[in-house]
């Protein structure tokens, strides 16, 4: 196995914890079901979440490689995309904190987790961009293995961080504004940076 084809377990975990870790419908109910109903409680939601993960996963591959295929070689692409990022990062940098926990409306199930992400269009969206930014390094890095491992990246990561928001519920709820406002922050300054990198990348 040629080294550089682990880098993708790495890509997928990294991507998949940046999509992941802010605020949103799957994170929340886990919050919730954690505290209300413990922590293994969570553990079919998170499942039902991650499938749903894997399949935008997979659907962001296709999409978005052929994406980069007829059109990635195109400079104002590259550019639209480097602004893409950067706006993102922008908005998550600025976004001002936003937090509601309900501890007494807790749904869970492995089928509630499949249903709460696939109500997130917006992470398809995200890994569509996300395959699109690394198919820029190669258009033809998808090899068979390099996409399970890719997968695999991204299935630990999403469980990850679930299953941390699960272990930390209440710290997490206590706290709440002030880690929400961290975290925007913080993904706010990965993606700029990812974006001041494109923009190197398509101007040399």
């Amino acid at each position: 196995m040629p080294p550089e084809v682990l880098l993708f377990l790495f890509f997928g975990f990294i991507a998949s914890i940046i999509g992941a870790v802010p605020f949103g419908l799957v994170n929340l109910s886990v919050l919730q079901t954690a505290i209300s109903k413990g922590t293994k409680a969570t553990m079919p939601i998170s499942y039902g979440a991650s499938v749903v993960e894997i399949v935008y996963g997979i659907l962001g591959i296709f999409t978005g490689s052929l994406l980069f295929k007829y059109i990635g070689n195109n400079l104002w692409f590259n550019i639209f995309t480097a602004l893409v990022l950067l706006f993102v990062g922008l908005a998550f940098f600025f976004k001002r904190s936003q937090f509601q926990l309900n501890k007494s409306n807790t749904i869970g199930g492995f089928l509630y987790g499949i249903l709460l992400n696939l109500l997130s269009l917006q992470v398809l969206v995200y890994w569509i961009l996300a395959v699109s930014f690394v198919s820029s390094f190669n258009h033809q890095i998808f090899t068979p293995l390099a996409v399970m491992l890719f997968l695999a990246g991204i299935w630990t990561g999403k469980m990850g961080v679930l299953i941390s928001y699960a272990s930390l519920g209440k710290k997490i709820a206590s706290r709440s504004a002030r880690i929400s406002k961290n975290i925007n922050r913080v993904i706010g300054i990965v993606l700029l940076g990812v974006a001041s990198f494109a923009i190197l990348k398509t101007l040399l």
